[in-house]
């Protein structure tokens, strides 16, 4: 009679009946401590092979279950004796076909009872492998945690395609690209087993496939991963030792991949999530820069329509003062006309000025800088103009977060040109209400009186079209310049003048992201 070891595929041949233990006295002299003296007895009677335990202190096993007393044998069983495996060969005169002993574990089958290197093995994949987000890192995990118990030569996580074609997600192996078995594949498949082959080599149905003779395949396990009721993919290992696998390895390998199925999936769920998030953002942040090139574009046409509507007016009325003069139907108004027209050659000359210093404009330098501040030292640069016509500023600070990332001096510009604009329409002798407030998300800071639900929008708005105050040349330079701020000039849609308007100025860059084209206070 023939055992065969399992894990180093030694044969030993043996005489029935047959003592195994340590002692001299045995028949079959094992080297391990965990083998009693007098361990088992392996006998036949009537053809039929049977083991029996002669009272050692670990037992016998066979098939991954412990006998308690006489245990008959058939051809493909394996004994453990200690931490020794046996297998017990088909006889010699079978077919070839019959050596190969192809367990088929069935899902509804329960585990026996585990030992404590199995319980590692479980605790290190259930303890370690949940906080992986990583698939790829996450088969390394599993693999290497399996190694440390199945030794195997190589080994495969895939999984299931779209298309029904298998995709490796991680492998374990040394060689070339392991194709698997369509064999095996297309049994876990139809019946969602886990398989084991103990002889790959020797099987009729195997022994022809390029994988398996390329990598010397003898032994083999296959199980399913199945999350929720569905087959996702498959985990596979083997080696070049025929018979390295039981039955009771089979369960356990079983186990493993009912418990890595949901984690693998997981990964694999978050892996897809994480990438359409980050093409998602990059979407938003193309869309976002199209966008904010497309207003600033827009900002230079309104700009150059600003331009022309401002030297327009001016040289209109100096034609036609300049035709009244000539025709000296009147006395004493000559000086009155010519002062005129000398006020709207200093305001072509102040427009011709802006556009100049504008287009001089360098980059963006921002720090934190104090708004309230910046606006009192405007105010205090416009009293000239501001005492001309008797115009009161009253400037309130409704927050005390009033620090915001801008260029001092292009802010400061922009404020200028708010002040000039308005002063240019205000009578004589007005209030100019001015709040520095908190908003939604920006600093404001609004002139005039506003309104509790009044509609406010950017000069560009449709509404606004045929409003001549919105072509205007220090409106469309503050607004430019607050665009590059990631901020927004905004005017009153019941307005019938410049005023009320309102400055929106980011306190940060995240919330550039958020300025929108309308605002209601």
């Amino acid at each position: 009679m023939i055992l065969r070891d399992a894990t180093t595929g030694k044969e030993y041949s043996i005489s029935l009946p047959c003592l195994i233990g340590r002692g001299k006295e045995a028949d079959l002299v094992l080297p391990d401590l965990a083998v009693s003296h007098r361990h088992a007895l392996l006998d036949v009677t009537d053809d039929q092979v049977w083991i029996k335990d002669l009272g050692s202190t670990n037992g016998i096993w066979v098939n991954g279950s412990r006998i308690t007393t006489k245990a008959f044998l058939r051809p493909g069983d394996f004994i453990q004796v200690g931490q020794m495996k046996f297998l017990l060969p088909a006889p010699v005169a079978q077919s070839a076909e019959q050596t190969v002993v192809l367990h088929v574990l069935d899902r509804a089958r329960v585990a026996p009872e585990l030992d404590r290197r199995r319980l590692e093995l479980i605790y290190d994949i259930t303890t370690e492998l949940p906080g992986s987000r990583d698939v790829s890192r996450l088969g390394e995990k599993i693999f290497a945690s399996c190694k440390k118990y199945f030794q195997q030569d190589h080994g495969v996580i895939s999984l299931f395609q779209e298309d029904g074609s298998l995709k490796p997600l991680c492998c374990d192996f040394r060689d070339s690209a392991l194709p698997l078995s369509r064999s095996i594949v297309k049994r876990v498949l139809q019946n969602g087993e886990s398989l084991l082959l103990e002889d790959a080599l020797s099987s009729d149905s195997f022994k022809k496939e390029e994988s398996i003779i390329n990598l010397r395949i003898r032994s083999a396990m296959c199980a399913p991963l199945i999350y929720h009721n569905q087959i996702n993919g498959l985990i596979y290992i083997d080696r070049n030792i025929p018979g390295a696998y039981s039955n009771s390895d089979l369960e356990l390998f079983r186990s493993i991949a009912a418990i890595i199925a949901p984690l693998i999936e997981n990964a694999r769920l978050w892996s897809e999530l994480q990438k359409k998030y980050t093409d998602t953002v990059d979407k938003l942040r193309s869309t976002e820069t199209r966008l904010i090139d497309t207003e600033r574009v827009a900002a230079y046409v309104r700009l150059a329509q600003a331009m022309a509507h401002e030297v327009r007016n001016p040289l209109v009325s100096l034609g036609g003062l300049v035709r009244r003069i000539a025709r000296l139907d009147q006395e004493g108004v000559g000086l009155q006309k010519m002062q005129t027209m000398v006020k709207s050659v200093e305001r072509i000359e102040s427009v011709l000025q802006e556009v100049d210093d504008f287009a001089r404009i360098s980059l963006l330098e921002k720090q934190l800088v104090r708004m309230d501040l910046l606006v009192q030292e405007v105010i205090e640069s416009c009293q000239e103009e501001l005492g001309k016509k008797q115009v009161r500023p009253q400037f309130v600070v409704a927050t005390a977060n009033v620090m915001a990332p801008v260029d001092r001096q292009l802010m400061k510009k922009a404020l200028a040109a708010v002040f000039k604009e308005i002063l240019f329409g205000m009578a004589q002798g007005s209030e100019l209400p001015i709040r520095l407030q908190d908003g939604e998300a920006a600093l404001e800071i609004s002139f005039g009186h506003v309104l509790a639900g009044s509609d406010f929008r950017d000069p560009f708005a449709p509404v606004f079209r045929d409003k001549p105050w919105c072509n205007s040349l220090f409106l469309n330079i503050a607004h430019k310049i607050l665009l590059d701020h990631g901020g927004k000039l905004l005017l009153n849609t019941e307005g019938h003048g410049v005023l009320p308007l309102m400055m929106l100025i980011c306190r940060s860059i995240t919330v550039e992201s958020e300025m929108q084209g309308g605002h209601t206070p």
